[in-house]
C-alpha cells in the first residue's frame, strides 16, 4: 500500500471519527420532534458507509443538511482501491446531491428519499494512467431510526456517462 492510499484512508477514518463524536454531543432537541419525525428543517446527518458494486468495494462518507421540511442538500465522497497482479488503481469520487424526503408518509422511524446529483470521478493507476470525469446520478435512499440520533441507511444509485454504473451503500447515519 503506497503512502497516498494510507493518507486517504487515514483522512476518511479521522473525518468519520470526528463526525461520530459530534453526533454524541448533547444538544437540545427541538420541542416539536416526535419519534415519527425523522427529517426536519435544520437537521444535519452524517453517514459513514460501505458500498457494493461489481468491481470493487468502496467506502466513504455522506453529509446531508435539511434545507426545508422535504429538501436535503449535501455531498458524498467515496473511495475505491483495488489491485490485481501488479496493477493497482484508485478512484476518488466527490459528489454534490439533492434529495426530496417523503415526510408526508409519516411512517414511524422511517425516512425515505429520492434525488440526484453530479459527481466527479478522479482515477489514477499504477500504469501511469489517470483521468477523471463528471457523472450525473439518481438515488433512492432509506433510513430507519433506532433512536432520534442513530439510523441504519440503505442507498441505491445509478450513474450515467463514461463513469456510469449501478450500486449501493449501507451505513449508519448520525443526526448531528
Amino acid at each position: 500500500m503506497n503512502l497516498k492510499k494510507i493518507i486517504l484512508i487515514s483522512l476518511v477514518i479521522l473525518l468519520s471519527a470526528s463526525l461520530l463524536s459530534a453526533a454524541y454531543t448533547k444538544k437540545p432537541s427541538p420541542a416539536r420532534r416526535s419519534t415519527a419525525q425523522t427529517f426536519l428543517k435544520g437537521d444535519m446527518f452524517v453517514t459513514p458507509q460501505v458500498g457494493f458494486n461489481s468491481w470493487a468495494v468502496p467506502f466513504g462518507v455522506n453529509f446531508e443538511y435539511a434545507m426545508t421540511e422535504n429538501i436535503g442538500i449535501g455531498g458524498t465522497v467515496m473511495l475505491w482501491f483495488w489491485s490485481d497482479e501488479g496493477f493497482s488503481a484508485t478512484v476518488i469520487a466527490p459528489a454534490a446531491e439533492v434529495a426530496y424526503h417523503f415526510t408526508q408518509l409519516k411512517v414511524d422511524k422511517l425516512d425515505l428519499s429520492a434525488g440526484g446529483g453530479l459527481g466527479w470521478a478522479i482515477y489514477s493507476s499504477s500504469g501511469g494512467g489517470g483521468t477523471g470525469g463528471i457523472y450525473p446520478f439518481i438515488l433512492l435512499n432509506g433510513r430507519y431510526f433506532f433512536n432520534p440520533k442513530i439510523a441504519v441507511n440503505l442507498r441505491f444509485n445509478v450513474s450515467f456517462g463514461t463513469w456510469g454504473s449501478a450500486g449501493g451503500t449501507v451505513g449508519v447515519t448520525f443526526r448531528i
